[in-house]
């Protein structure tokens, strides 16, 4: 039988979405007072207030894995309102799974499309998750638990380096 493995993280914020949110709020402010002279205001205040929006549903992002024998799922979560798949893989496609700085790692990142989705975990925490499908490879780097770790050992101990 299969362990269901599930893991949610903090995506990292980069700082300059603040510095966006609060210029974004500003002129939501700003837009809001010149509404009040003009029709062209309310416009406006309409346009920067769904701007607001866009910027505020991006600023808090999580990320949801789920390890079902050898099938790894990770769902993007914005602002705990929408989620979205970002990847669905199973054990075939699995290249490596490893830490990030290990020379496992290292040797399949050449021409790979590189994904962090680790947050702001531990370095000993942050494995990267090495898969191939049509062709394109790609690298997410994820935060694993020790139970995701002893499950994908179990499903794929050929593919999991742990040095």
């Amino acid at each position: 039988m299969d362990d269901y493995i599930e893991h949610m993280t903090k995506g990292k914020q980069p700082a300059y979405w603040t510095v966006l949110l609060v210029i974004a709020g500003a002129l939501s402010v700003l837009s809001l007072l010149f509404a009040f002279y003009n029709v062209f205001g309310i416009l406006l205040f309409i346009a920067v207030s769904l701007g607001t929006y866009v910027v505020w549903l991006f600023t808090k992002v999580e990320y949801e894995y789920t390890y079902v024998g050898g099938g790894f799922t990770m769902d993007q979560i914005l602002n705990k309102t929408r989620r979205r798949q970002l990847v669905d893989t199973n054990a075939s496609e699995l290249i490596v799974l490893a830490p990030q700085n290990s020379d496992a790692v290292r040797a399949e990142l050449q021409n790979a499309k590189v994904i962090d989705c680790a947050g702001e975990c531990p370095a000993d925490r942050k494995f990267g998750y090495v898969y191939n499908r049509a062709g394109q490879k790609t690298c997410m780097y994820i935060e694993v638990t020790d139970a995701l770790l002893r499950e994908a050992r179990r499903c794929t101990p050929q593919k999991v380096k742990l040095n």
